[in-house]
């Protein structure tokens, strides 16, 4: 039985490796260069000779996103298929570096890219290329980094997880020393750095803040209403993570957010009032601004709260949604979904989760509580205090009212 066993693991193995083997000899040099072309020529409207860096950057970028979005559609398909276990990991922060090289080097098409282009006489190499990418503002040190290098190891070893994070406009600041001070400027990190974003709008989720919670008994059932809340949208934008040497894509899901109105007061505008116009869109959107927004005041730990809920609320509906389009129920989720939180800053994923199954899909505490134990799993770094965040009950109280009752 164990030779029989052995065997079948090798065969599959085998069938796996050639797989792959056989993919990468679809990447020739011929496909690349003619989709290379082609990008330049709809996108930009120019051809390989006349072509910027930033234009060939960006080309190759687009002919990278297509090979990997089909191999992702690949991957997704024979997890579902096979019904395997999901990881999701959650994280303030992924410090992914710049996805350009790292894409190259695990389709293992870095050599041929550099040889088209050497062929196409323009006198730009890769690394140039490379150069003019900027390291995303998603993370700041070693938490963001082991997140990321988490979602590496995930892939290359054919799991598949899924990371959720914020989609930080601003990352966490530049250093500039001018006449002697440290300066704090803007990490503006998207010009280069958006066309890796997949937008995936289908699947926007909203987000309540603030309002009242009161109690109602209804048909013998207790049911907990909420009123005069703010809702913020939640807009997610997916970038795809590649593995070595591997059959997986999996991807790192950024949250944006913004008003639910999607615009601003109109009657105001027209008044003159530009700025009282934009106030509720400001209002939402400073939520993916800056990671790590200073909180040695009130405003700031409200909004560092704000973010940690928005991330875990919308983080666990795109959860159970992909859960209930697989299986219809929830019967089944502690035994198909590994949640896992690092460090202190999306720990909101527990009393949320509770929230849901009982408010939601009418758990009791216990059983509710049984699902929670055995899915959500916790990494601690530090027992540092300053790392061990702690909140005023009146911000919960204020800002996220039933997850205080």
């Amino acid at each position: 039985m164990a030779r029989t066993a052995k065997t079948t693991t090798q065969t599959t193995a085998k069938k796996s490796a050639e797989k792959t083997a056989a993919k990468k000899e679809t990447l020739t040099k011929k496909y690349l260069r003619e989709s290379l072309e082609n990008k330049l020529s709809r996108y930009y409207g120019t051809i390989p000779q006349e072509a910027t860096k930033d234009q060939l950057y960006k080309a190759l970028l687009l002919t990278i996103k297509d090979i990997l979005s089909q191999k992702r559609t690949d991957f997704k398909n024979n997890v579902n298929n096979q019904r395997g276990k999901k990881v999701y990991y959650l994280c303030m922060e992924f410090l992914i570096g710049k996805s350009l090289r790292n894409n190259l080097m695990n389709l293992g098409i870095a050599d041929k890219c550099e040889e088209i282009l050497a062929d196409m006489g323009m006198g730009v190499t890769l690394d140039e290329l490379y150069d003019c990418e900027q390291d995303p503002g998603l993370g700041n040190g070693g938490l963001g980094r082991l997140a990321a290098c988490f979602m590496d190891a995930l892939t290359s070893q054919n799991y598949s997880g899924t990371g959720f994070s914020i989609l930080y406009e601003y990352g966490l600041f530049k250093q500039r020393i001018i006449d002697g001070d440290q300066i704090e400027m803007p990490d503006t990190w998207m010009p280069s750095g958006e066309p890796w974003l997949v937008p995936r709008t289908d699947k926007t989720c909203t987000v309540r803040f603030g309002g009242h919670v009161h109690e109602e008994w209804k048909n013998g059932r207790c049911e907990i209403v909420h009123t005069n809340y703010t809702e913020v949208q939640a807009v997610p934008y997916d970038i795809m993570i590649s593995g070595a040497d591997c059959e997986a894509v999996n991807s790192l899901r950024l949250w944006k957010a913004r008003n639910i109105n999607a615009g601003f007061n109109m009657a105001l505008f027209s008044q003159g009032d530009y700025i009282k116009a934009m106030e509720e869109t400001s209002r939402a959107e400073i939520i993916s601004k800056v990671l790590y927004p200073a909180d040695d005041h009130e405003g700031g730990k409200l909004l560092r709260l704000s973010q940690q809920y928005f991330l875990v609320c919308a983080s666990l509906q795109s959860i159970i949604a992909d859960h209930l389009r697989t299986y219809g129920t929830l019967a089944n989720f502690a035994t198909k979904v590994a949640i896992h939180i690092n460090d202190t800053h999306p720990a909101l994923v527990v009393p949320e989760l509770m929230r849901i199954l009982i408010d939601t899909y009418s758990y009791s505490w216990e059983n509710a509580w049984d699902i929670v134990t055995r899915t959500v799993s916790y990494t601690n770094h530090t027992v540092m205090p300053e790392a061990l965040e702690t909140w005023d009950e009146d911000l919960f109280r204020l800002r996220l009212p039933r997850l205080y009752m």
